[in-house]
C-alpha cells in the first residue's frame, strides 16, 4: 500500500494508500479529507500566521498551509466538504515560558480553519507526548495515536 509521509514544515496529498504525520510535539499535524473524491492534504506546522511572510514551503504556517492546501482541492475540481483532524499541541519543555507554544499554535490553527469555515470534527491536543495521525484514505479512517 502506497504510504505519503508528511515531515515538519511540509504538506502533502494523497489519493490512495496512507497519509501518514508522525513526530508530531509542540507543533500541530493537520488532515483535510473528502471522503466522496478519496483525496487527502495533510501539513505538519510549527507556526500558525504568516503575517505576510512568503515562506520557501507553504507547509510552514498554518495559514499558508491552508491556503495552499484549498488550492490544491480547488486546482483538482475536488469541493471542499472534507473532514478536518488535527493533534498535537503538546508542552514537551519544562521552561514555564515555553509551556503556552502548543496551545497558542492549536488556538491560532482553530481560528484559521473556522476563518475559512472548516470546523474540526477530530482532535487529540495538549498534553506531553509526541503524536502520530494515520489517514487510510481507502477506507476513510482517521487514527490518532
Amino acid at each position: 500500500m502506497k504510504t505519503t509521509a508528511v515531515k515538519p514544515m511540509k504538506c502533502e496529498f494523497a489519493e490512495e494508500g496512507i497519509l501518514w504525520i508522525d513526530k508530531i510535539a509542540t507543533g500541530v499535524g493537520v488532515i483535510l479529507y473528502n471522503p466522496q473524491h478519496k483525496f487527502a492534504a495533510g501539513f505538519h506546522v510549527l507556526r500558525g500566521f504568516s503575517k505576510g511572510q512568503r515562506p520557501e514551503s507553504p507547509g510552514y504556517f498554518a495559514d499558508t498551509a491552508l491556503d495552499y492546501a484549498i488550492s490544491e482541492f480547488a486546482n483538482r475540481g475536488i469541493p471542499l466538504q472534507v473532514s478536518v483532524a488535527i493533534a498535537g499541541g503538546a508542552s514537551l519543555l519544562s521552561s514555564e515560558n515555553q509551556g503556552d507554544v502548543g496551545s497558542a499554535l492549536v488556538s491560532q490553527i482553530k481560528e484559521i480553519l473556522a476563518g475559512r469555515k472548516l470546523e474540526v470534527k477530530l482532535e487529540n491536543i495538549g498534553g506531553t507526548r509526541l503524536r502520530t495521525m494515520i489517514l487510510n484514505v481507502d477506507e476513510g479512517k482517521i487514527k490518532i495515536s
